[in-house]
């Protein structure tokens, strides 16, 4: 993890749980987890080391395990907050564009069809035979 590479600490830590599973590894593969932003999976994994966590000897990783707990929480409310603003975001950019498009649609002059000469005299005579 020193190296950034959260996906092959990843990696390096799920295997190590299939040998010897420890709540320290589960912090570390949570704290992976979050650096890849898969907070939902980082979430239920602390909150599983903090169920299985009891007694005081385990201050230590009780108090590890609610810090990235913390964590996982700022960044979710981050994204809330983030996604919010883009959408309002995006609501304008459309207004924008529905306006300008409308500007545009009102500067054109209306299409009018071009007729042929010869319909225009056949008209005046189907004018004529309908009366």
């Amino acid at each position: 993890m020193q190296q950034r590479n959260y996906a092959a600490a990843e990696v390096v830590y799920r295997k190590a749980q299939t040998i010897e599973p420890d709540r320290n590894k589960d912090c570390n593969l949570s704290l992976c987890l979050i650096k890849q932003g898969r907070l939902d999976e980082a979430r239920s994994m602390l909150e599983d080391v903090l169920s299985r966590t009891t007694g005081s000897d385990n201050l230590k990783m009780i108090s590890r395990a609610e810090e990235l707990l913390r964590e996982v929480d700022s960044q979710q409310q981050s994204m809330r907050s983030s996604s919010s603003s883009s959408e309002l975001d995006y609501d304008e950019v459309e207004e924008s564009i529905i306006e300008r498009l409308d500007m545009i649609m009102n500067e054109w002059t209306p299409f009018q069809p071009r007729r042929l000469p010869i319909f225009e005299e056949i008209s005046d005579f189907r004018d004529q035979m309908a009366c």
